[in-house]
């Protein structure tokens, strides 16, 4: 299994993620705007893309998920509370950015807290963390975190836009906090750079608050 962090795309400098199986078949994790950018990457390194996980449904992570996944086939999915962005400007944001429209998805596979998507031996869960939108979502594979928009590095996705909720936030960053503490996840944010579940728990003050407890 391999890795790869795209160059962070558009002028929202959103982060994606492929991960290659040992046969070469690809996971994407969000579609930014920029689709041609990750087609060439794809046929660069021979991968075959057959996923796109995406983590919400906001414009500047699902842009090119139509796109893409016309060329490639790749089936998409998203968290059914955010399905309706595919396909809505408004709740989307494209409207709200005074953006153009985005192609719609208009046939994503949804998915809901604990399922499993398995690609070649590879397990991603989905764990549901609402607050940035009612949709959002972490996969976890391995000890692996895409946690999109919900948990940054030192930080966290913002709260004050539609279908964003301060007090749902609170209680996902308290969640995560607590989850899981046997295993050190490698955190690949939505933006910014990668952390580590124990860093965050030591220096993020926005995980801290939510979890009770003061920044050191």
């Amino acid at each position: 299994m391999e890795i790869i962090k795209l160059p962070p795309m558009s002028n929202f400098g959103v982060n994606s993620y492929i991960i290659v199986s040992d046969n070469m078949n690809g996971v994407l994790i969000d579609a930014p705007y920029g689709g041609e950018s990750i087609i060439k990457t794809l046929m660069e390194k021979g991968i075959e893309l057959k996923m796109i996980l995406l983590t919400h449904g906001h414009c500047d992570h699902i842009a090119s998920a139509a796109y893409l996944s016309r060329e490639t086939g790749a089936q998409v999915y998203i968290h059914k509370f955010d399905e309706d962005k595919l396909t809505n400007d408004r709740t989307n944001l494209t409207s709200f950015f005074s953006l153009p429209p985005i192609t719609p998805v208009t046939n994503a596979v949804t998915v809901s807290d604990g399922d499993v998507i398995e690609l070649d031996g590879l397990e991603f869960e989905v764990l549901h963390t609402p607050g940035h939108t009612s949709g959002s979502v972490c996969y976890l594979l391995g000890d692996n975190m895409f946690s999109g928009d919900t948990l940054f590095c030192g930080s966290m996705g913002r709260t004050d836009m539609p279908d964003g909720n301060d007090e749902v936030m609170t209680e996902t960053l308290n969640m995560l906090y607590s989850f899981d503490r046997n295993t050190n996840y490698t955190v690949y944010a939505g933006h910014g750079p990668s952390s580590t579940m124990v860093e965050e728990r030591s220096h993020n003050a926005y995980l801290r608050y939510a979890a009770g407890l003061r920044t050191r």
